[in-house]
Formats: structure tokens, C-alpha cells, sequence
């Protein structure tokens, strides 16, 4: 499989110049632009050159620095020119000359508009403090015998990434797309224009896409039952993509930040497919626009990747190529849909492969019902799994804890052996058993939010006497405390439309391989606690780390904003306080807000907002 090659670094934006015309910004950053420098001059990896002729005639370059000024390219490195000649079988002349070369390079395009070249328009020669030196003239011309030819091989061609363009092209428009003696993409395709700026210098790449032949208009069948799983199966294709992708960002950087905004691309993802999985709408596309929403979401950070050091992307461009691979994709879709444009599962593992070559797997999916150990610490999830007690503290806990609770337990289930998880296990809520199964729930809330604070000090001060109440706030709003539903002979998961499940309402496919999801379904003390890790995930990591109790309103607007990215991801973070936020879910928010400080300061919830009570 080609790679698009390393020119295609920065893809920026397209513009539609006309029918099938598209113009691509590539910015080739000064720091791509010196390695191919360094190529040219045969650099070392320890950032030294040794260029001669012969022994007695000799360049060493090292310390080099690339930037752009005055629309040219400015290249300065430190310079030791050898000098002389062989007398009576030695090398003679003067001691070696040191000092800085500089080099002004003019970019411009090559005849056939499809490469860029570097041309030389001076070198010069100083002394370390910018002075000329007397023996400066003997080093100049080897440095201009030695050095400018080979900078003269300093080009960027188009014609390979082209190539591999093409490819992709043809796959998008679909089999067959290309007709029998049309240009290939290469032939169609020139630099319009160039300019130099800080960051490098960026060409201005129009190319033409030959619209797909389009048959009369008519209405889109809806889908039959096939139709309906292979198009579930590409969002699952796309959730194992973006996790992939994801991920191996993620492990190329050590900044936590940028890894916490990585995941929030994930998560809003992930909540996006969950939410098309429930709209059966055959006119729409959510996979492709899921696709680009991602994707620009996506673009800046890895743009700020290239800033940082990668250590875990070995090859220099692969980064950047993957950023060209899916730029390419984006300035398809501004043809608009007459070209035929659409996502397809081998276009999201040709894109893969630009980042992650063979390594990407055949197939994203199945997706993953188990948690990963190593996905959890690399998003910062790595703190309790579950919550952990002994027999005697179980005991204490159900006979002292929860009053005449405990004491019915005793008699009824072995309290001794039985914890509230265990009492609640397969246990619906109805109106003969709801006071017992009420008291059973808030003192699991409870056990595991206090369990939680026990093992965790990430939480400021002023917050830790909210989260009990925002965890039991939480888990009434989301399920009004239950695990189960359906006949006490036949209970089922309680499970929401979009695929949540259980009392914390965790969505399986939102948060695959950070839980369980078996785990989520059979355990409510499982669920229960991935709740509150999640809870207290986004308001650590995100509330807080955005200052939202800057805000006014000040540490409510934590449990707010916590709530609301709990309750729609990420990206809803601050929809509490934005004016725009549809009503559906302002309701959410106020209704969530009632409960809270209704539990915050009576430590009970309304029981009539879920169940039936009274005669």
C-alpha cells in the first residue's frame, strides 16, 4: 500500500474553485523542510556533515536552523572549512576557517507544475559573531563547490503522494469510476501558487475530480434488513477506527492534557453513533458526517502533536501523512455529494495504514466487551475497578449502617454473608418490597461513593461532601435507582433506548474497553462504581480543569457541568449555562438539579417523580 508521501504534511482546508476543481493548502513546516535539508547534506543522526572533495579540501556542518523570512527560505548552520593542498605528499594550507554559512533559498515551481525547487540565491560566510573573516574568502568557494549542489536536490515532487491520491479517489467514487483514457489525477492536477510564511512555506495544490456519471434522480429505497446491518456495521467500523487512531495518538504524546482532549473526541463519537443507531433514517448518512465532525475536531490536535516530541510514531511523517490522507477526504466531500463521495470500511483502513502501516488491524470490529487495562492508563482511568470489602466490614455495614434494614437482612438473608450488591442482585422494585429496596439502594450509593473518597484525594475539599448527593442524584435521574426491570420472575438489565444500562445508565459501546460490559449488566455494585468514576472523571479532568466554577455560579456549576457531560458527553460540558441548549435538554438539566439539591438537603429523594406510593 502506497503512503500519501511527506509533502502532504498540513491539509488545512479546501475551497471548491469550480465543477470538480479543488484547491488544497499544504504547508510544508520548517521542520519537515530541514529534514529534507539534512537528507541533502548528508546529516548524521547526531546532526553533523563531513562534505569533501578530499582530505585537503572539506566542509563540517552541524548546528542548523531553518525558518522562512522575506519570501525566501533561510537556512543557517555552523561551518569548519578545510583548505589547502598536497606538498611533498602532505596536506598544507591554513588552519581551518569557522564560522556560520547562510543560505537564502526562493521556492518556486517546477516546469511541469508539480514539484517544488529551492533555488540557491546566496550564501554567506561569518565568523561566529556575524563578522567577516580574513581567510573567509577561500572557504566561501569550497562552501559554494561543496554545499550548493547538493541543495540543489532539494525538491518536493508530487507525482508518488499523487499517485497514491489517485488511488483513494478511485475508491471513493466507487469501482469503475475511472473511464477508459481519462487523465489519471497526476496529469490533472498543478501547483497554483506558493507563499512563504513563519511556519513554512505552503503551495496552493488544484486538482479536478471528475464528477461520478449520476442517473436520473430518484427517491432512495428505505433500507431492507441487510442494508439496515451493514450500515450498523460501518458506524462499528468507524468507532474501531477512531479507536485505534485515537489511541496510538494518544500513546505518541506524555501530555495528560492532550490526552484528556483526545478522549473527549472519543466519547462525543462514540455518544453520536449511539444516538444514529437509534434513528432509523435511510436519507441520511450519519457515518460520514460523524466522519468529518470528528475529523475537524480532530485536525488541531494533531497539528499540536507535530509540536511535541512522538515518541510512540516512529517514522518522522507518518503523522503527517494521516493528516494529508484524511484532509484529502474532507476537500473531497466540498465537491459536494454529485461526486459520489462516501465513507467506506477499506477507506477507513487505507487512512489506518497512513498512520499506523500493517500494524492496523484486518477488521475494527467485533468491537471489545472487556475492559483494557492499558486503555484505562492512558486516559487516566486507573483508579479503583470495583469496590472490595470483607465479611466483618459487610456486616458492620448492613447491621449498623442501615438501621432495621440490617437487622431484616439478618434474619432473612444472612447478613453475615450478604452485601447490598448481593441483596439487589436480580431484585425488581415494586410497591410492596419498595421501602427495603430503597434503603438497600442508598446504602450501596453510599458504601461505594465513601469507598471512592477513601482511595482518592483528586477531588478539592470543598467537593467531597458533594458527591454523595451527586452520585444519588445521578443514579435517580438516569434510572431512578434501579438495575432491573420487568416481573420479579423474569427480571431483566434496565437498558435505554440507545443501548445504557443498569442503575448508572452506562452505555456499553460509549465506554468498551474502559468497562466490563457484561459486568455492567450483572453487577449493580460494578455499575454503581463505574458511575462514579465517570462522575468524577469529568468533573476532575474537564469541570474543573475548564473552570467551569469560574463561571457564575461557582462550585454548582460543577455538578452541573458534570452531570450534563455525564448525561450527553464531553461536548455538553456547558450546556447548563448556554443559551442555545434545546429545551429537551435544559428539562434534563433542571429536572437532574430538582433531585439534587432536593437529596443534598433532605438526603432522600422525591419517591412519587419515579414510583407510585400511597393507597
Amino acid at each position: 500500500m502506497k503512503q500519501i508521501g511527506w509533502l502532504l504534511f498540513v491539509l488545512y482546508s479546501s475551497n471548491v474553485l469550480s465543477a470538480g476543481e479543488v484547491e488544497i493548502p499544504l504547508l510544508a513546516e520548517n521542520a519537515h523542510l530541514q529534514s529534507a535539508i539534512s537528507r541533502a547534506l548528508e546529516f548524521d543522526e547526531n546532526g553533523q556533515s563531513t562534505i569533501s572533495n578530499d582530505p585537503c579540501n572539506r566542509v563540517e556542518l552541524s548546528d542548523m536552523l531553518v525558518a522562512t523570512e522575506d519570501g525566501q527560505l533561510s537556512v543557517g548552520m555552523a561551518l569548519t572549512a578545510t583548505t589547502g593542498a598536497y606538498v611533498l605528499g602532505a596536506c598544507r594550507g591554513p588552519k581551518p576557517w569557522q564560522g556560520r554559512l547562510a543560505l537564502k533559498l526562493t521556492p518556486q515551481v517546477m516546469a511541469l507544475g508539480q514539484a517544488i525547487e529551492f533555488v540557491p540565491a546566496s550564501i554567506e560566510l561569518s565568523r561566529p559573531d556575524s563578522t567577516p573573516g580574513l581567510l573567509s574568502k577561500p572557504a566561501q568557494l569550497i562552501a559554494d563547490t561543496l554545499v550548493l549542489p547538493r541543495m540543489k536536490r532539494v525538491q518536493i515532487d508530487l507525482a508518488g503522494p499523487l499517485s497514491s491520491l489517485d488511488e483513494l479517489i478511485e475508491q471513493l467514487l466507487g469501482p469503475g469510476s475511472a473511464q477508459d483514457g481519462e487523465q489519471s489525477l497526476v496529469e490533472r492536477t498543478r501547483i497554483a501558487r506558493l507563499q512563504t510564511e513563519e511556519a513554512g512555506v505552503r503551495a496552493w495544490l488544484a486538482f479536478q475530480v471528475r464528477a461520478a456519471e449520476q442517473a436520473d434522480q430518484v427517491p432512495e429505497p428505505t433500507f431492507d434488513d441487510s442494508e439496515m446491518a451493514e450500515w450498523q456495521t460501518l458506524e462499528d467500523e468507524l468507532d474501531g477506527f477512531l479507536t485505534t487512531i485515537i489511541s496510538a495518538l494518544a500513546r505518541s504524546t506524555n501530555s495528560h492534557a492532550l490526552r484528556i482532549e483526545l478522549l473527549a473526541i472519543l466519547l462525543d463519537a462514540r455518544h453520536a453513533i449511539a444516538e444514529a443507531l437509534t434513528v432509523d433514517d435511510p436519507e441520511t448518512d450519519p457515518v460520514r458526517e460523524l466522519f468529518l465532525t470528528t475529523w475537524d475536531r480532530l485536525r488541531p490536535l494533531m497539528s499540536e502533536l507535530e509540536g511535541l516530541e512522538t515518541p510512540g510514531l516512529e517514522v518522522d511523517f507518518k503523522l503527517a501523512a494521516f493528516m494529508a490522507g484524511g484532509d484529502a477526504l474532507r476537500a473531497l466531500d466540498a465537491l459536494g455529494p454529485e461526486y459520489g463521495f462516501e465513507i467506506t470500511r477499506d477507506g477507513l483502513r487505507r487512512l489506518a495504514r497512513l498512520l499506523l502501516a500493517e500494524a492496523v488491524p484486518p477488521s475494527f470490529t467485533p468491537l471489545p466487551l472487556e475492559a483494557d487495562p492499558e486503555f484505562r492508563d492512558l486516559f487516566g482511568l486507573n483508579g479503583r475497578d470495583e469496590a472490595v470489602f470483607t465479611t466483618a466490614e459487610l456486616t458492620r455495614q448492613i447491621t449498623g449502617g442501615f438501621g432495621w434494614v440490617g437487622a431484616w437482612l439478618l434474619s432473612a438473608a444472612h447478613a453475615d454473608r450478604i452485601s447490598p450488591a448481593e441483596a439487589l442482585k436480580g431484585l425488581v422494585p415494586q410497591r410492596d418490597n419498595l421501602d427495603v429496596y430503597l434503603e438497600l439502594v442508598a446504602s450501596l450509593l453510599e458504601e461505594q461513593a465513601s469507598a471512592w473518597l477513601a482511595e482518592n484525594d483528586r477531588l478539592p475539599g470543598s467537593m467531597t461532601e458533594r458527591l454523595d448527593p451527586l452520585v444519588r442524584a445521578t443514579a435517580w435521574k438516569e434510572s431512578c435507582w434501579r438495575q432491573f426491570a420487568g416481573p420479579s420472575s423474569d427480571p431483566q438489565v434496565l437498558r435505554s433506548a440507545g443501548g445504557a444500562v443498569g442503575m448508572m445508565q452506562i452505555n456499553g459501546r460509549v465506554w468498551r474497553k474502559v468497562y466490563d460490559l457484561d459486568r455492567l449488566v450483572d453487577e449493580v455494585d460494578y455499575n454503581v462504581n463505574a458511575g462514579i468514576e465517570i462522575l468524577t472523571y469529568y468533573m476532575i479532568d474537564y469541570a474543573i480543569r475548564k473552570g467551569e466554577h469560574k463561571q457564575p455560579g461557582g462550585d454548582d456549576n460543577l455538578i452541573k457541568a458534570t452531570y450534563a457531560a455525564y448525561n450527553g458527553g464531553p461536548s455538553h460540558l456547558a450546556r447548563y449555562r448556554r443559551e442555545d441548549t434545546p429545551a429537551r435538554l435544559q428539562a434534563i438539566d433542571n429536572e437532574f438539579w430538582r433531585h439534587y439539591t432536593t437529596i443534598k438537603a433532605e438526603q432522600w429523594p422525591d419517591i412519587s417523580s419515579c414510583y407510585s406510593v400511597g393507597n
